[in-house]
């Protein structure tokens, strides 16, 4: 588990890098599509739909650690994970145990709420993008600050597994990194 120094350092610096590569595109590649939608008949994402796809990933993490440093029990924490009103699976907590059934389920009610979501931001400018980007970063730093070291050790759980605090904490870069990875990708293969 990263240490609090480390987990600063690691948000500062995906900070930095997601803000040089969304505001580096140019208008016509922030508009262009670059992947297509885990929601079948869906648009295919834009750049600056997978920019806004962070903001809401970001603060969907605060809400489960606000939770987790509450001290809420295992189930609840597990239970916000899943888009309200999906048909729960049978195991919590464990994504190889779900049937393949509970896992298509799962997959697509989480695609449905990020998609919603990015329609719902389809219009919003670069400047909007980036601003909500950067107030859902300082709410995460606030909160960072909120947790001990031992809360930063504690496990909390996840759909995929359990999971330190301090890695759900620092993962916002993994994540930025992979979805900056797609669009990239997106763009060589054209959509």
């Amino acid at each position: 588990m990263p240490t609090r120094a480390e987990i600063l350092d690691i948000l500062a610096t995906s900070q930095t890098q997601v803000l040089a590569f969304f505001q580096g595109l140019s208008p016509e590649d922030l508009e262009r599509p670059t992947t297509t939608s885990e929601v079948p008949g869906a648009a295919p994402w834009r750049a600056k739909d997978h920019f806004a796809h962070l903001v809401k990933s970001e603060r969907n993490i605060q809400r489960l650690l606000r939770h987790a440093l509450a001290g809420e029990t295992r189930d609840v924490l597990l239970r916000l994970q899943y888009p309200a009103g999906m048909e729960m699976p049978g195991i919590l907590g464990n994504l190889d145990a779900l049937t393949p059934e509970e896992q298509e389920r799962l997959g697509m009610a989480v695609a449905s709420v990020n998609q919603t979501y990015v329609n719902e931001h389809h219009d919003d400018s670069l400047e909007k993008v980036a601003a909500d980007y950067l107030a859902a970063r300082q709410d995460t730093l606030d909160l960072l600050q909120q947790f001990t070291d031992d809360h930063l050790a504690a496990l909390v759980p996840t759909v995929v597994g359990d999971q330190t605090a301090g890695d759900l904490f620092a993962g916002r870069a993994g994540h930025a990194a992979q979805h900056m990875t797609w669009i990239e990708e997106g763009f060589r293969q054209g959509v």
